[in-house]
């Protein structure tokens, strides 16, 4: 009995490596490079990988472009309570504006008509009044200020210069501030001088005193003169309102 043995495996043809060894080893690298990249032991990824290689090497198209940014509000901070519909948080706004209408509406005096444009009209309206009476204000305080320092002046200069004039004239000035008016009583008793009582106009005048009443009259050689006038409000001091007239009767006298 006779047994067949298999015929041993034909060697590789030596005349690709004889002709060109060059060629041969970069066959092996490309080879080896290839089969370490496409490693089945690296499961389904290396293949993924190989592939994406291939196709972005050979492909030569520029990456894609970033996803532009969006424009806008962005969202605020999510607060730890419960979150609010939009139909929630108009109500609430709605509301407070309403309730902020209320307070305006019972700030300002006199409203032509219940409706929002009309209020927020009489609003500024009023606001301006208002703006224009406080320059007013202020103008007045200004002015008063300037007449209080002029008067200041007044007194003193007449204190030192025209107490020996008053004890040899024998003259003799009563001031009292009307109460709840802007006015004052005046009595001015002098000697029986040459036009008296237009010294007194004159003074008064020059104060820009205006004359709600007057009265003159000569008792046993004196000259007795009662007047009563509006003050301003830079005067409204019995003191400060004496000296002035002191000092007016004395240019004028």
């Amino acid at each position: 009995m006779q047994l067949s043995l298999p015929s041993p495996p034909s060697p590789p043809p030596a005349t690709s490596r004889s002709s060109s060894p060059c060629l041969g080893m970069s066959q092996r690298k490309g080879w080896r490079a290839t089969t370490s990249s496409m490693n089945p032991l690296d499961g389904d990824e290396g293949w993924h990988s190989a592939g994406n290689d291939l196709s972005g090497s050979g492909s030569g198209e520029p990456p894609p472009a970033p996803a532009p940014k969006r424009r806008g509000r962005k969202p605020g901070p999510r607060t730890n309570g419960p979150t609010i519909s939009h139909v929630e948080a108009e109500r609430q706004r709605r509301d407070k504006l309403n309730r902020r209408f209320c307070d305006l509406r019972a700030a300002v005096p006199t409203v032509s008509r219940m409706n929002k444009a009309s209020l927020l009209a009489d609003a500024a309206a009023y606001i301006g009044e208002l703006r224009d009476r406080v320059e007013q204000l202020e103008a007045e305080a200004k002015q008063a200020t300037a007449a209080s320092a002029a008067v200041t002046t007044a007194a003193a200069a007449a204190t030192h210069s025209f107490g020996l004039g008053l004890l040899q004239e024998k003259l003799g000035l009563e001031v009292r501030m009307v109460a709840g008016l802007d006015a004052a009583a005046l009595r001015l008793t002098t000697t029986a001088a040459c036009h008296a009582p237009a010294h007194l106009m004159l003074a008064l005048r020059s104060l820009d005193l205006q004359v709600q009443h007057a009265c003159v009259c000569r008792v046993g050689g004196m000259t007795v003169q009662d007047a009563v006038v509006d003050v301003p409000a830079g005067l409204r001091d019995e003191r400060c309102l004496r000296a002035a007239l002191l000092h007016r009767l004395q240019q004028s006298g």
